[in-house]
């Protein structure tokens, strides 16, 4: 009787044992922890941000979890080591929290955690550094990620007429939707100020613009993310655009980048006794459409860079008086096809009766200047003329001592306005389009190819080198200057 029993008991726990191993053969494996020392690897020891402006929330990072080895573990937490008073935020994959529990990881496999930033406001000028640590508990040890990141404070402006004031380099400006310079009023900005635009912010100027930016301390208008991938991408914010019958606007040693238009000019400075648009030292470059656009403008520009742009860098249209001298107008854009080329000229427009107005072009003159890209022809013209007037009457355009990278058509129909040492479709030869450096390599053939005269008006380079002590001026914005 008492074997019987033994029997039966024996039976009934082979039942429950097989029994349970069907079960679990059939349900997905549970997490375990693993006996011994429990080893995570991450994929960098520091979470950095670049420079965050206060208010205004960071791109997000992430960082990679590893599970080295082959059997599962069970994370008992990930914290952020400033609680909920942290200026950090975390995702653990999709559950964001100050502290998350219980994160599965099977073995060989990796998990991401993702952090932004969002910077509170300080009395502070300079940039200030904020830190934080993240910690990643296993039952055998605790493991710390370094937090860091860069805060500014700004002075924001939203939707504000401005009556005449100045803007320093003390703090940037931060710009959302727009700004305007109300007519009469003028807005001078210092050396080193530097302008943020938010996505689809512009500055419209009614009044008068001065931009007063040394070599040493140029302003910049550019987008409000700083990250170093955004740097030379286009379309991040709007535009700047002088309005008709604005004026006195001089823009020296300034940088215009990441918007959808770069600067535009409507009807500025070409009324009698107006005063033309300055342009000294200004660079217009990684713009989604036209980096400079004029139309019945007068406009004179000096040791400028017009440089990657999704149309044309720059258009002159509508007619006026233009005058470049030692710029360089340089499209290598790759970001999507670009059919403009680099520089167009026009002088009319058709309205919205499909009548077209017609427009003196009274100068559209290149002096020392490289007009290349990357495609074959990077200059067009556009013309047309009423009945009454000819078209040579309406026209003056002239290159002179300039590299023009220009089809044949083009060149032989408008032979006119290629005047004394001119170049035609040679490769500028500059140090390097892919990282924007437009400076002439040591075999550029527009290496003392410039006029003499020209280069006495205008004697110092875009970076301040001297033009005259050379055998003869560089082509283009910048002179080379060998050190031997």
């Amino acid at each position: 009787m008492k074997n019987k029993k033994i029997n039966i008991v024996t039976r009934v726990t082979f039942l429950f044992t097989l029994l349970s191993v069907i079960l679990f053969a059939g349900c997905e494996r549970e997490y375990v922890f693993r006996e011994g020392n429990e080893t995570l690897s991450f994929s960098t020891d520091t979470v950095a941000f670049d420079t965050i402006f206060t208010s205004v929330g960071s791109t997000t990072q992430n960082l990679r979890v590893y599970n080295p080895v082959q059997e599962d573990m069970m994370i008992e937490a990930i914290e952020l080591a400033g609680g909920d008073n942290s200026d950090f935020l975390m995702n653990v994959n999709g559950t964001a929290g100050s502290m998350v529990y219980d994160v599965p990881l099977r073995g060989n496999d990796s998990l991401f955690v993702f952090v932004e930033v969002n910077i509170n406001p300080t009395s502070e000028n300079a940039p200030f550094v904020v830190t934080d640590s993240l910690l990643v508990y296993t039952r055998t040890r605790i493991y710390t990620i370094q937090l860091m990141a860069y805060g500014q404070n700004v002075i924001p402006l939203r939707k504000e007429t401005l009556k005449t004031t100045t803007f320093t380099k003390d703090k940037p400006y931060l710009i959302y939707d727009w700004v305007v310079v109300d007519s009469a009023e003028t807005l001078t900005i210092e050396p080193g100020a530097k302008l943020h635009f938010h996505k689809d912010a512009s500055l419209l100027v009614f009044g008068s613009l001065q931009v007063k930016g040394t070599l040493e301390e140029p302003v910049t208008f550019t987008s409000d993310r700083l990250d170093e991938w955004y740097e030379d991408k286009t379309g991040q914010w709007g535009y700047i655009q002088l309005m008709p019958d604005s004026k006195d606007h001089i823009i020296e040693n300034a940088t215009i980048r990441n918007s959808t238009m770069g600067l535009v000019v409507d009807s500025v400075g070409y009324k009698p006794d107006a005063k033309p648009l300055y342009l000294r030292n200004v660079v217009i470059e990684h713009v989604a459409s036209q980096g400079l656009i004029a139309q019945h403008s007068a406009i004179e520009a000096s040791n400028s860079v017009f440089g990657n742009c999704g149309s044309a860098s720059v258009a002159l249209t509508l007619g006026g008086s233009y005058n470049f001298y030692h710029c360089t107008i340089a499209n290598y854009f790759t970001f999507n096809y670009r059919s403009t080329p680099a520089l167009l000229i026009s002088n009319y427009f058709v309205d919205a009766n499909d009548m077209e107005q017609f427009f003196s072009l009274d100068a559209a003159n290149f002096y020392n200047c490289i007009i290349s890209g990357r495609n074959s022809n990077e200059v067009k013209f556009d013309f047309q003329s009423d009945e009454d007037m000819k078209l040579d009457e309406l026209i003056n355009v002239s290159f002179d001592h300039s590299l023009v990278q220009i089809d044949e058509d083009q060149q032989e129909n408008y032979s006119a306005f290629f005047d004394e040492g001119v170049l035609f479709n040679e490769h500028p030869g500059f140090v390097d389009v892919i990282k924007y450096d437009y400076q002439l390599d040591s075999l550029s053939v527009a290496r003392d190819a410039g006029s003499v005269n020209i280069a006495k008006e205008f004697p110092e380079d875009a970076m301040g080198a001297s033009r005259i002590d050379d055998e003869a001026p560089d082509m283009g914005a910048f002179e080379r200057i060998d050190e031997f």
